[in-house]
């Protein structure tokens, strides 16, 4: 039998007692840090790995992790495939480009852009002579730095083509639109576009900028102030480290913009309008805001803080076992923190700097003369004719769809309403306020297949496409209007070797939609692309050599591996050699990874599994799930439940009258069996017969959490990939763990690079910049360039056909 872990900390304290040693030596002897070793002697989660440390401490036993063995890959052939038994799907019409090539490439926007999946598609079709992407969007760090090193960056103006913005700071359409042509003027070199700018609204758009770094330094000198007082430094010093770590006090920080909670000088994110330090602006040389203005502000920012304060009070009490209950410890010591007499301070603080810096772009970007201004200066080549991305999608997963409400009413006036449901929602209204300000020729929109999914309400059905499809429709101050649909795209019809279904939707503006006697909604014709047979996994894997373990010390540009000479272009146009022609595809001139030899590949590298991992991955099958080797339907597990339910009731009821052989049996020992003979049990079995890692008293998947896993219960969260089928989808939570990514034929998890091409990044993308942990997420976040460059096809033989038309229409009447 297990000990449970109070009796295990009990133990543990003991023999360090017995041992007379201090925590410090202890913590030193363990290989511990003594912040963690006190906080499991209390009453820290402690992970299984901690757990044998400490076991093999207390036995005085030493030794080396133990290395993975070389595995030998398993001989297996390919499913055949009849290609001839797929056909396309029959469409209205295909327009041609073969008469038209734009003056220069258009003009796309990329929002929540990730590591640039959706616009990738576009900027490599036609080798970059048709689409440009002049701008990308994303409050991921790590996701803005892998598109820089990956895209052609200006050569004039200091700002990348990628940016770290958090785009739920928007307030308006007027904001967006002066953002974008701030961004396009540097980017561009385009100095009438900057000067224009800098006369902006009398103060300019570089006084504005001055004004807020000024109300931005008084703040963070202020924190600095306070933070240096001997009442904060002692209530830092008695705050858990890792207290900080928790995901809603880290929550807490972002939703208020509020600098991380910490002992040196404080520093803030990427804010909007955040300029280099500056200090020779005056308050007299801001510009005067209304006083109802910043009442107005003030009322609701003190209501936000206090919201956020009061959901961590709600979340202080963790529920259920182990990290869960860590979790809620965690939040009382920060909300303990937060009651000290500086929080007032910080508070005060805080709102005196929102105050300044909201009321300001308010002030500004709230005038109707302003907009105008913006209107006329974003004209001719400065037009965005796409914009592209998909808002973070928790909020419309399986579990707890929100509902949104008032699109076009918050997209006007975008302050936060807690009528909008889920808040992870709120950042379509963003999408919709970019759309408004920018007014594109054609939008892509993509999500969560069960975004489309229709929610029954007290008041009514929601339909979440509908409502995004009206807000779109209806809020330009032009009143542009958008031909708009939808479908779900199963990525296994277009090349790529994954089952990835997602939602779309296209918009395409009246003015930009051709007038053709097939085509009556050129939205809807554009999301019909031709659907091929599926690409199993297996082409994905080819041509890598055994990946470096995720350990190996690398540099700024990641580990290089050399791809095997085997994979070629190929002449077919079969499915399979698109998708290994796409990958092997050389970069666009110019782009950085011009020059990086074709046989190279980055980012190789995998988690190294633990030796009892490494062994039960071996007892997998291809295709296997943890949960599919149960054994819930079997009769004979029943049957040993059933006997083992009743000599427990036995033993409990009648000790004194059993036989003497029955009197022996431990009641508890019984107990246990009874309860281990379910469903679990063929599992157990497996576990119990891999030897458990040094210091582990068992195998670690052998808990009780793990073994009650099954179909609902993320019962695939380990399971062997086959490599006659193409791949399960890949998602984010690689960059915690890749256990549902098992390698079809050898004992561990897919590398970086093995992701990135089942995602259809093509072998020349760099992801080496960035650890495994952020690179997996990058990877799993994205779209498929693959599937984007196809609807890029699509789109643009609409501006093609409308341009031809014009041409046509203009020499008949000339």
């Amino acid at each position: 039998m297990k000990n449970s872990m109070e009796d295990f900390r009990r133990q543990l304290r003991h023999h360090i007692e017995a041992s007379g040693l201090t925590p410090e030596e202890a913590a030193r002897q363990i290989g511990m840090t003594v912040q963690s070793l006190n906080r499991h002697l209390t009453d820290g989660y402690i992970r299984s790995d901690s757990e044998a440390k400490y076991r093999l401490w207390m036995r005085s036993e030493g030794g080396t992790p133990i290395q993975p063995q070389a595995q030998q890959p398993r001989l297996f052939r390919l499913e055949e495939v009849d290609h001839s038994s797929l056909t396309d799907q029959p469409l209205p019409i295909e327009f041609h480009a073969d008469k038209w090539t734009p003056d220069g490439p258009l003009n796309v926007v990329d929002i929540f852009s990730g590591a640039g999946g959706l616009s990738l598609g576009f900027d490599l079709f036609q080798g970059g002579q048709v689409f440009r992407t002049v701008m990308a969007l994303d409050v991921n760090e790590p996701m803005v730095r892998v598109f820089n090193d990956n895209h052609r960056q200006p050569a004039a103006g200091h700002y990348r083509v990628a940016r770290e913005v958090d785009l739920s700071d928007f307030f308006n359409e007027a904001e967006v639109l002066a953002f974008y042509l701030d961004h396009y003027g540097h980017v561009h070199g385009d100095e009438k576009l900057l000067e224009a700018l800098g006369q902006l609204a009398g103060i300019g758009l570089n006084g504005l900028v001055e004004s807020i770094t000024a109300v931005d330094l008084k703040f963070l000198s202020s924190l600095t102030r306070i933070r240096s007082t001997p009442d904060y430094m002692q209530a830092w010093q008695e705050l858990d480290s890792n207290t900080l770590g928790q995901t809603s006090v880290q929550g807490f920080h972002s939703m208020l913009k509020l600098p991380m909670t910490a002992k040196g000088s404080p520093s803030l994110g990427a804010l909007l309008w955040s300029g280099s330090h500056l200090d020779r602006i005056s308050d007299a040389d801001m510009p005067v805001v209304p006083d109802d203005l910043r009442q107005e502000v003030a009322g609701r920012l003190e209501k936000l803080w206090d919201e956020e304060f009061a959901q961590l009070i709600s979340r202080r009490e963790g529920t259920g076992r182990g990290q869960l209950a860590s979790a809620g410890k965690k939040i009382a010591s920060f909300i303990k923190f937060m009651q000290h007499g500086f929080a007032k301070e910080i508070r005060e603080a805080w709102l005196t700097w929102r105050i300044a810096r909201d009321s300001l772009r308010i002030h500004t970007f709230g005038n109707e003369a302003v907009w105008q201004e913006l209107q006329q200066l974003y004209t001719g080549d400065r037009r965005v004719a796409v914009v592209v991305g998909g808002p973070p999608c928790q909020g419309f997963s399986r579990i707890g769809r929100g509902k949104i409400r008032s699109l076009r009413e918050q997209s006007v006036h975008v302050q936060y309403d807690a009528q909008a449901g889920d808040r992870r929602n709120y950042l379509m209204h963003q999408y919709v306020l970019f759309i408004g300000a920018l007014a594109p020729d054609v939008f892509v929109f993509e999500n969560v297949r069960h975004f489309q999914a229709e929610v029954k309400m007290p008041e009514g059905t929601f339909s979440a496409p509908a409502v995004l499809q009206q807000a779109i429709q209806e809020t330009s101050h032009e009143g542009l209007h958008y031909q708009v649909a939808h479908r779900i795209l199963d990525a296994t019809q277009h090349c790529i070797p994954q089952t990835r279904e997602r939602f779309f939707m296209i918009g395409v503006a009246e003015k930009a939609t051709p007038q053709h006697p097939e085509v009556q909604d050129a939205a809807a014709w554009t999301l019909q692309l031709p659907r091929q047979a599926a690409v199993n996994l297996m082409p994905a894997l080819e041509g890598l050599p055994d990946p470096f373990p995720a350990s190996t010390p690398r540099g700024g540009e990641g580990i290089s591996a050399k791809i095997s000479t085997s994979l070629e272009r190929r002449p077919g146009h079969l499915p399979e050699d698109q998708f290994i022609n796409w990958l092997r595809s050389a970069p666009p001139r110019g782009w950085p990874a011009e020059d990086v030899p074709v046989d190279q590949v980055d980012a190789h590298y995998a988690r190294v599994p633990r030796e009892d991992d490494r062994m039960f991955f071996e007892l997998l099958g291809p295709g296997k799930r943890w949960m599919d080797y149960r054994a819930d339907a079997s009769p004979t597990v029943a049957a040993l439940n059933e006997v083992l339910s009743a000599l427990t009731t036995a033993l409990r009821e009648h000790q004194d009258e059993l036989p003497g052989i029955l009197k022996a049996l431990d009641l508890q020992s019984v107990s246990f069996l009874r309860d281990s003979a379910d469903g679990s049990l063929s599992l157990r079995l497996l576990l119990e017969n891999i030897p458990p890692a040094p210091g582990e008293l068992a195998h670690h998947l052998a808990k009780e959490g793990y073994l009650a896993k099954r179909e609902g219960q993320h019962g695939d969260w380990l399971a062997r990939m086959r490599a006659d089928r193409p791949s399960k989808t890949m998602v984010s939570h690689m960059g915690k763990d890749t256990y549902a990514y098992v390698h079809p034929f050898k004992p561990r998890t897919v590398s970086v690079r093995e992701a990135a091409r089942i995602q259809t990044f093509p072998d020349w993308y760099r992801f080496g910049s960035v650890g495994l942990v952020d690179a997996f997420t990058v990877v799993g976040n994205a779209v498929p360039p693959l599937l984007s460059n196809q609807i890029a096809a699509r789109v643009a033989q609409i501006f093609a056909a409308n341009a031809v038309q014009n041409i046509s229409l203009a020499t008949a009447t000339g």
